[in-house]
């Protein structure tokens, strides 16, 4: 049980890290005005987090909560 939450916590980190460096790249590259900018992460990020977390939910990956 401890190498599969293992992973799920890994596989978890790296879709962030991911998520991440693809929206700040998009938003820094593509949007002229800082507004925008920070607009634009905020929105990208939030459905990025309630994607991941619809996902989860169907694989039912259910390791944030304690055994």
């Amino acid at each position: 049980m401890s190498a599969e939450r293992a992973i799920h916590i890994a596989v978890f980190a790296l879709l962030l890290a991911g998520s991440w460096s693809l929206s700040a790249w998009a938003s820094y590259t593509y949007i002229a005005s800082d507004i925008l900018k920070i607009a634009g992460i905020t929105l990208s990020w939030g459905i990025i987090l309630l994607a991941l977390y619809v996902i989860f939910k169907k694989l039912d990956w259910d390791w944030w909560n304690p055994i």
